[in-house]
Parts: structure tokens; C-alpha cells; sequence
């Protein structure tokens, strides 16, 4: 195998491990947290928001997800020299 051939491979290894990772909070956030809906609503007949807290806090959760994904996967490809800049 080429040197460059094993650092293709070694980039693709770290990319696949760092969707994997990013996936796994993803899913996380997208149904662990709504199954505790109903522990934070609260007491009996009081308004339902644990629901929409389960919510809006798993979108801002993605969307800081996302930028902690571009911000590591572009440190990745400058360590590999294939960045786009």
C-alpha cells in the first residue's frame, strides 16, 4: 500500500468514526430525550411542556451539533491535507 493510499484510508477510518459519533448523538437526542416527555411535565393537570422543552432543546442541540461536526471534519481534512481551502 502507498503512503498515500494508507493516508486516503486512515482519513476515510477517521471520517466514518466521527459520522458514527455524530450519528449516535443525533439518535440521542432525537428519541432518548422525548422518552422523559412526560417526567418533566410536571404535576397531574398542569400544563404539558415537557414535550415541547424534549423539542426545542433537541433543535438547538442539532443545530450546535452540526457545527461541531463541520468544525471537526474540516480539522480533519487540513490534518490530511484534502481540505478544501
Amino acid at each position: 500500500m502507498s503512503n498515500e493510499a494508507a493516508g486516503s484510508s486512515s482519513h476515510w477510518e477517521k471520517s466514518k468514526r466521527l459520522l458514527f459519533i455524530t450519528l449516535a448523538i443525533w439518535a440521542f437526542f432525537s428519541f432518548v430525550v422525548h422518552w422523559f416527555g412526560s417526567a418533566l411535565n410536571g404535576a397531574e393537570g398542569s400544563f404539558p411542556g415537557g414535550y415541547f422543552m424534549a423539542g426545542q432543546g433537541s433543535q438547538i442541540a442539532f443545530v450546535i451539533l452540526i457545527f461541531w461536526f463541520v468544525s471537526r471534519q474540516n480539522k480533519l481534512d487540513d490534518e490530511h491535507g484534502v481540505s478544501e481551502e
